[in-house]
């Protein structure tokens, strides 16, 4: 039997789908009973127009980014890995949720608008799982940039290999993680000056 939270989220990626398909203009709630295989009796029994939909959309994605985040991080807690964990996550849910990566695809402004509302959600959560890479970080030590202000950059150049796709966009996120790595690392402590043995 399908739980009530499995059932909802079938429905949605079902109209992620159907928006991807048909555009975010033109879909119906037919085509999102079509694309998640349901009757309409059952989606009009979680939703009652495609606004509804689309609102549930955005929750969706916000609560599916959250998630895999928090995963990673809480999989990998050793600070020294936070970058990679992290990097790695945000770019291991286009894999993972490939109605998402379609919906961008086919109906870019309507994916823009839906990750700018989720920009302050993740900008929180980013800057609280990077804390251990931005606190020594040479623009937070010289007060040229709050912690918040970097993860932004973070978020916006990861997000550019979302929104702008290349056939080589594996590479282009690596030239991504090189490029905040060279901003963000911290110089390596100067090391102590032995202290001389006494002559015996």
């Amino acid at each position: 039997m399908t739980s009530s939270t499995g059932m909802s989220d079938k429905i949605i990626e079902g109209a992620m789908r159907a928006v991807a398909r048909y555009g975010v203009r033109k879909f119906s709630m037919s085509d999102i009973c079509e694309e998640a295989g349901i009757s309409r009796g059952s989606l009009y029994r979680y939703f009652k127009s495609k606004e509804q939909v689309l609102e549930a959309v955005g929750d969706h994605v916000e609560r599916a980014i959250r998630d895999t985040l928090v995963t990673a991080v809480d999989t990998n807690p050793e600070p020294a890995a936070r970058l990679e964990v992290v990097l790695q996550a945000m770019l291991d849910y286009r894999t993972e949720h490939p109605a998402t990566m379609q919906l961008i695809e086919a109906e870019p402004a309507f994916a823009l608008e839906l990750l700018t509302r989720q920009v302050g959600m993740l900008l929180s959560l980013v800057t609280d799982l990077l804390d251990p890479v931005l606190r020594d970080a040479p623009p937070i030590r010289d007060g040229s940039m709050t912690k918040r202000q970097l993860a932004e950059v973070f978020i916006r150049l990861v997000l550019s290999v979302y929104l702008i796709p290349t056939t080589g966009s594996e590479e282009t996120a690596k030239r991504v993680a090189v490029m905040w790595q060279s901003m963000t690392a911290a110089s390596a402590p100067a090391a102590k000056p032995g202290r001389k043995r006494a002559a015996g």
